[in-house]
């Protein structure tokens, strides 16, 4: 076998040729390689395997390694150069993930090319558009200046997908991830476990049909392991459609412990309640090892029970307490859990009286449609407005709910995966690409709940970015201009403690520009105030503005957008929360860098303030 070049257009091509003796005749046979791109290395591109590696000796195709560039392909179209690109969105990001030390996290993955990495990241953060589609957002933003070696095209993405989609590179992250939260925000071990659903219908081995709360579908399943007191992710785990959540609890847990998590709680959702998952939080002298809520399924005989005993005596005003915005009866019972029903649990019955009202309105509406008679509406009032939880430590009735409802915070990670991130919908096509997708979404995911965490606000993509991506700037051939923020975007600067500069050089083609030097939130500056002043700002924090209370609880909202929270309170906020970038900085430019400055500001571990649901 010898390899045949023929050149075409100024390009050089190749095909590996063999020749066939049959008798007298000889035949060739030729195999089509594509455009050569390093014809001493053997390394080729064509539209069918992207660009890949060939031995003629042994006939064999390889990948090239992840450090691999191709040279750049000359354009001979008339092509117009952008001036004019989004700046606010990008550089905002790009900061923040290198100031808090996640970019670093992130470098655990030791892609050959961080460049694309990098804009990979961003990408998955702030737009919407295919993969196919990136390099038209990578040319119309400041990123291709942040990052001008990354490779956006298509085939390159896919082959950056596959790169990063093997499960040495998922546990280096996943480890460099919880040593980051650990250290950073808290070294909590008390966790929540949930899945959800991701819609596909592209034939892999994750796509199954699942039938998860009485709706089937084509599915696969992903599980989040959150913490606790700041609702950041600390694992995940694709599992294919047809596996139902009751059998993957252990081995979950098993994953954490040896990443180094020792469980102290756990609040689980309902799909995994069975008696032998419950064992699990159980020694063998049957004390409860490791404290667990969860929620009753509606067949469950042990309900059954507890309603036909307590049920007329529920609503007695001992009972009546309040949670939130919702009034409740609450009652405990001591029950036995487990596959033998011998260890010792709490069972807490409760009948939320809006949800009472509600659901009797809706059973009269159908009463009528359906016609109903008299005694299939009295039994089914019988249940209405109930719910019921089991654990593992005993709460007081007032206490039982707002533990209960910290599980709310794996919903919202979900939540920004779906919908802050590029994780739905699922555009890959083979198991490699997706699991590189999929961690490349969960990094996001990650991401985005930190600045949540920073900015104390649920609403960030949906109206700040799109607000900063209208910040632009003019490129000049050594320099950039940026456009004068607007208050909302600069407000979000200040509060991730950014600056925004009127102007950055170009070096080499790459921006030049300052960085904040992550890994550390730095401590709190502290301001001198005389004595006017400190009375003042005293007699203010006892008495806060109603505007300021609102914008600080995001989720109970008159009317008014999230994003009107006033400056002043961005301002005193935003510095408690942990991954603050702190003000040390260091000169960045073509992987150069130089320390500056050194100046301490402050953080303090937050979580979120959504309001919660009264469950099924």
């Amino acid at each position: 076998m010898y390899i045949v070049y023929h050149e075409t257009g100024g390009k050089k091509y190749a095909s590996a040729a063999v020749s066939h003796r049959n008798g007298a005749k000889t035949s060739m046979t030729y195999t089509y390689l594509g455009l050569v791109l390093d014809e001493d290395a053997g390394i080729y591109k064509n539209k069918d395997r992207g660009v890949f590696k060939f031995d003629a000796g042994t006939g064999k195709f390889s990948d090239v390694d992840s450090s691999y560039v191709p040279p750049e392909q000359t354009d001979r179209r008339k092509r117009t150069e952008r001036v004019s690109v989004d700046f606010g969105d990008a550089w905002c990001i790009n900061q923040f993930l290198l100031g808090s030390g996640l970019m670093k996290i992130v470098d655990s993955l030791d892609y050959g090319n961080p460049d694309t990495l990098h804009a990979m990241l961003l990408f998955y953060m702030l737009s919407i558009l295919s993969n196919n589609d990136a390099i038209h957002w990578y040319e119309g933003s400041v990123a291709r200046l942040l990052y001008p070696d990354a490779k956006m095209t298509g085939q390159r993405i896919s082959d950056f997908l596959k790169a990063i989609g093997t499960e040495e590179q998922r546990m280096a992250f996943q480890k460099a991830w919880i040593n980051y939260v650990s250290e950073h925000y808290n070294k909590d071990h008390n966790i929540l476990i949930d899945s959800t659903g991701l819609p596909n219908g592209i034939h892999m081995p994750y796509t199954q049909w699942s039938n998860h709360g009485g709706k089937v579908e084509q599915e696969l399943r992903l599980i989040f392991v959150v913490q606790r007191s700041t609702g950041l992710p600390l694992f995940y785990q694709a599992v294919p459609g047809n596996i139902v959540d009751v059998s993957t609890l252990e081995r979950v847990l098993l994953h954490v412990k040896f990443l180094g998590i020792n469980v102290e709680s756990c609040i689980i959702d309902a799909g995994y309640n069975s008696g032998d998952n419950l064992d699990l939080f159980y020694d063998e002298n049957h004390q409860c090892k490791i404290d667990f809520i969860t929620r009753l399924k509606s067949n469950d005989t042990r309900l059954k029970a507890v309603i036909d005993d307590e049920l007329p005596t529920l609503q007695e005003d001992e009972n009546f307490t309040r949670y939130e915005d919702r009034f409740l009866y609450i009652i405990k019972k001591k029950v036995m859990a487990g596959s033998n029903k011998d260890n010792p649990a709490w069972l807490y019955l409760g009948l939320d009286c809006a949800r009472l009202t509600d659901e009797q309105n809706k059973l009269m509406k159908r009463a009528v449609k359906e016609k109903l008679d008299t005694l299939e509406v009295f039994q089914a009032m019988q249940t209405d407005g109930l719910f019921a939880v089991i654990s593992g430590r005993e709460y007081s009735c007032k206490e039982i709910l707002p533990a209960y409802y910290q599980r709310q915070a794996a919903e919202q990670a979900f939540d920004f995966a779906k919908n802050y991130t590029k994780l739905l919908p699922l555009r890959t096509n083979s198991p490699e690409t997706f699991r590189g997708h999929l961690l490349l979404s969960y990094i996001a995911a990650c991401a985005t709940k930190m600045l949540q965490l920073r900015l104390k606000t649920v609403d960030l993509f949906c109206a700040r970015m799109a607000i900063l991506r209208n910040l632009k700037c003019t490129i000049y051939s050594s320099h950039i201009v940026t456009d004068t923020p607007q208050s909302i975007a600069n407000e979000t600067y200040t509060a991730l403690n950014i600056d925004c500069p009127s102007s950055f050089p170009i070096v080499g083609g790459r921006l030049k520009y300052e960085i904040p030097e992550g890994g550390t939130p730095a401590k709190k500056k502290q301001r001198k105030r005389n004595a006017k002043s400190s009375s003042s700002e005293k007699a203010s924090k006892k008495s806060p503005s109603k505007e300021t209370e609102k914008a600080a609880a995001p989720g109970k909202s008159d009317g008014q957008n999230n994003d009107s929270v006033n400056k002043k309170q961005l301002v005193q906020e935003a510095p408690e929360q942990d991954g603050q970038p702190p003000k040390d900085t260091k000169e960045h430019v073509g992987g150069t860098e130089s320390k500056e400055i050194e100046t301490p500001s402050g953080h303090e571990a937050g979580g979120s303030n959504q309001k919660r649901n009264i469950p099924s």
